[in-house]
């Protein structure tokens, strides 16, 4: 798909991995055109700042609230967004959350927590921009998961079961939304070490991976751009993972 003129609606797009992925799509080279819903929960300054930014840049940017957690705030974000800014061609399910949860002590809440907020939500919002993408005969959803989706780590039971089942609907909606709707997956490895994390578990996520460092949000932003573009690319993982997945 080619970006300009499209309308892109990107969760969790105002700081970390999301910022990274929608600076890039509306960066010049997109086209002059290119329109943005930056989802946000709680960062509604971020939004906000990538708003002003994307101003600065003479493109169009539209911050807009909704929990991953709550349907209706989902369903009611996407029909203002549309409003506002046309129907949705590209959906980046970016945002999540991510902490552990040894398996010994989760408990009820925590396990609704990840699979509502990194799975439920991904599939909601998919739901509600598919009708417009049909109606005009294309689109295309990319969706953040992990490389834990396919070798998870301990003490993260929950958000591992929550990416391994993101990567399952990724397959499962490009099957079933072909050849109108592409979907893809793309799995980041250890990129953009998380706030609480310590020095030694910042090196053992370098030591699982061939590549021995980190890599970056660009990485991440790339790969998605490569995911909206490929046009002949559909039900797909695609690992930024500096080879830890073959490690």
């Amino acid at each position: 798909m080619i970006l300009s003129g499209k309308h892109v609606l990107v969760t969790g797009a105002g700081k970390r991995l999301g910022r990274a992925i929608a600076e890039l799509l509306l960066a010049p080279a997109r086209g002059a055109d290119v329109r943005l819903s930056a989802h946000y929960r709680t960062s509604r300054a971020e939004a906000e700042s990538l708003a002003a930014w994307g101003k600065s840049h003479g493109r169009v940017v539209r911050p807009c609230a909704g929990d991953l957690g709550d349907v209706p705030s989902l369903q009611a974000m996407v029909k203002g967004a549309e409003a506002a800014l046309g129907p949705v061609d590209v959906l980046v399910n970016c945002a999540s959350d991510f902490y552990p949860t040894p398996a010994d002590t989760v408990s009820e809440a925590e396990w609704d927590h990840f699979l509502s907020v990194n799975l439920k939500g991904q599939f909601f919002l998919a739901q509600a921009v598919a009708p417009g993408m049909k109606a005009r005969g294309s689109g295309v959803i990319v969706n953040l998961g992990d490389v834990n989706a396919e070798k998870p780590m301990a003490r993260y039971a929950p958000y591992n079961a929550s990416k391994g089942g993101l990567l399952n609907l990724t397959r499962a909606l490009a099957k079933e939304w072909a050849p109108t709707i592409r979907v893809n997956a793309l799995h980041p490895g250890a990129v953009l070490a998380p706030p609480n994390y310590t020095d030694a578990q910042k090196e053992k996520a370098i030591e699982r991976s061939l590549l021995k460092r980190w890599g970056t949000a660009e990485d991440v932003a790339n790969g998605v751009l490569f995911l909206i573009e490929a046009d002949y690319v559909t039900g797909q993982a695609l690992n930024i993972d500096g080879g830890r997945s073959i490690n």
